[in-house]
């Protein structure tokens, strides 16, 4: 019984071979292509509100987020902090660099929940994608999309009012990981206000005052490790 529980448990490499089979980058790959591809990654777990690294000390990489819950921070030049983005599992996040071109301005990572990814150096992520230039492509149109989000992020933090930002935050994460149930969709992430106050470039104070009153309207409802949306509409409403 032993020996046959043991000969059941799964290698590094399966870990990895298992993951990457959902992860769009490598769809275009084979069973063999794949096995090949994980030789370049490691995995890396990481507990909760540890950093995965910092904006000033980075080295260049791609990560891949396995499980758990990662969030991606800037400094602005007034010393506040915004999140720039959410990272959930299967999303990728890091960035390359070719020859001499490195990006001016990146950013801080950390772990919001015990989080494992895997990583691949910025060597092996080129010689992975001169192997398979399919993958580089689809990491191009990936770090494409991030940046642009950035950008909208950032334009609606400078631009838009306090409501719409967080209407906005949180109609994006009920898109993206929310469950609809009674006619409420519901987002079970541990985010404080802190963390919404990030998210949307406002003050900790301003955004219990905006969710409060939502709250009370019928809008929301706000517990203790998720977030209920009891009224899409009028969330909606505040983006027009």
């Amino acid at each position: 019984m032993g020996k046959k529980v043991a000969s059941e448990r799964k290698t590094p490499e399966d870990i990895k071979l298992d993951f990457i089979k959902k992860v769009h980058l490598f769809e275009d790959l084979n069973q063999d292509e794949l096995r090949e591809a994980v030789k370049y990654m490691t995995i890396k777990d990481y507990d909760k509100g540890d950093y995965l690294f910092f904006e000033e000390d980075a080295e260049p990489g791609i990560f891949i987020l396995v499980d758990g819950l990662v969030k991606l921070i800037k400094e602005t030049q007034d010393g506040k902090t915004i999140i720039v983005r959410l990272v959930f599992p299967g999303d990728v996040f890091g960035w390359i660099e070719w020859g001499k071109t490195a990006p001016k301005s990146t950013y801080t990572a950390m772990a919001v929940l015990k989080s494992k990814v895997l990583y691949i150096s910025n060597k092996d992520f080129i010689n992975l994608a001169i192997k398979y230039p399919a993958v580089a492509i689809k990491m191009t149109c990936d770090a494409t999309a991030n940046l642009l989000q950035t950008y909208e992020i950032l334009k609606s933090i400078a631009s838009g009012r306090v409501e719409e930002r967080i209407a906005k935050v949180l109609l994006e994460l009920a898109d993206r990981i929310g469950v609809k149930k009674d006619g409420k969709i519901i987002i079970r992430l541990p985010l404080t206000r802190q963390d919404i106050a990030e998210m949307t470039g406002t003050t900790v104070e301003t955004a219990i005052r905006v969710m409060s009153r939502w709250k009370k309207q019928g809008i929301i409802n706000t517990e203790r490790g998720y977030i209920e949306i009891l009224d899409r509409r009028e969330l909606e409403k505040l983006l027009v």
